[in-house]
């Protein structure tokens, strides 16, 4: 008996064994969608626009198929696509960035990918427009990254994307690499969309222009963009870019030279070798007061003057100049980001994180008391290293 009932048991056993294998294979074929790289338009830089007319500009920069080993395609339209070295640029128009992006993509052969953008520049006129509406597009398409790094250029980002970057092969690795080299914190896409529109801490994001270079357009950081309710309200540059930087915490291998009284007002230049800075509110009245500290380690990278640096008379005296000239440049700066309303110090997220419930007695009112804050700066500079001779040059 049993051994008839084991007969009939196996084969059945074999069948429902057959069956959950067939299952499992059914469900865990993984590369039912997948797609080669001959046939993605792979994105590494995009460029947003408001044209005259109304309609929104996209501009893709793309990987050359050349590049990766694939077959080229040449554009039909002169107008929409330029080669720039190791990369395409294409552009289309459209009512909105994704009726754009749709434009795009019946000019091209490839499936656009959004996978790999790393830069998105953005035309001066659509910061201070549109920013956030066209935003929303690339956020909720769930191949763009938000460690995406963003920026503003001076007049569009289409004719941006057709300068050629020094030393570099793409605008990515330009804006990248230059994002690196002069901020300590990368500002993100995340970052931007955490900010846009928020009361305690107004979005900024890095602004670029290009200059005239042996014929050829070469493309530079030139300052910061401000933001204030979703829009572009105005540009920090020379100075008040730099204090910004101090405030901000993104110093990051600058160089500040400062003048002497005497003799014969000679100049000192010094490194930054590192910074901190914090902000402190107070309330003392109705107004709260910001007190802020920035301290910096420096070095002496060039001396002028006749002074050996082993005086230390003289080491204090440019400690001084480089204090004042700092003090100077951030409160000149702060009374720049008052005249815009664009709180992108963050003085209002201090006041939250601070007193809570002091910020939400005032937070209805905060847009009409941030140009009346009083800033209160004190500023520390040490020098900690002044190269390797401590005489000057020429001087026995």
């Amino acid at each position: 008996m049993k051994s008839g009932l084991s007969f009939i048991w196996m084969p059945a056993c074999k069948s429902v064994l057959l069956v959950m294998a067939a299952t499992v294979l059914l469900f865990s074929t993984g590369c039912w969608d997948r797609k080669e790289v001959n046939d993605l338009a792979i994105v590494t830089t995009a460029g947003l626009d408001l044209k005259n007319n109304g309609e929104i500009e996209l501009t893709l920069e793309i990987v050359h198929p050349k590049e990766v080993g694939g077959d080229t395609q040449q554009s039909k339209s002169k107008s929409s696509s330029k080669s720039s070295g190791s990369t395409l640029i294409w552009s289309a128009s459209g009512a909105t960035a994704a009726d754009a992006a749709s434009e795009l993509q019946v000019m091209l052969s490839r499936t656009v990918y959004w996978g790999q953008l790393e830069i998105l520049v953005v035309g001066e006129a659509l910061s201070r427009s549109q920013l956030r509406e066209q935003l929303d597009y690339l956020v909720r398409d769930s191949n763009v990254r938000l460690r995406v790094r963003p920026f503003v250029c001076k007049g569009t980002a289409r004719d941006f994307l057709a300068s050629d970057p020094p030393l570099e092969k793409t605008k990515a690795d330009f804006l990248g690499g230059e994002s690196k080299r002069l901020f300590r914190r990368p500002i993100t896409l995340n970052s931007l969309v955490q900010n846009l529109g928020n009361i305690s801490k107004e979005a900024f994001l890095p602004y670029v222009d290009t200059t005239q270079e042996g014929g050829e357009s070469v493309p530079y950081v030139k300052g910061y963009a401000a933001f204030s309710s979703y829009r572009m309200v105005g540009l920090f540059q020379g100075e008040s870019y730099s204090g910004a930087k101090w405030i901000l915490k993104q110093v990051k291998g600058d160089v500040e030279t400062v003048k002497l009284e005497r003799p014969s007002s000679p100049l000192i230049s010094l490194g930054v070798l590192s910074s901190s800075t914090r902000i402190d509110p107070k309330f003392a009245g109705e107004i709260p007061r910001m007190d802020i500290v920035i301290e910096a380690e420096m070095s002496l990278v060039q001396n002028t003057t006749r002074f050996k640096t082993t005086d230390s008379k003289f080491i204090r005296n440019v400690e001084e100049a480089a204090v004042d000239k700092i003090r100077k440049k951030a409160e000149i700066t702060i009374k720049q980001a008052q005249r815009m309303k664009a709180d992108i110090f963050g003085f209002g997220e201090e006041i939250e994180r601070h007193n809570p419930r002091k910020w939400k007695h005032i937070h209805d009112q905060w847009e009409r008391m941030y140009p009346l804050v009083q800033a209160n700066l004190q500023v520390k500079v040490r020098i900690r290293q002044t190269g390797m001779n401590s005489v000057p040059v020429g001087k026995s």
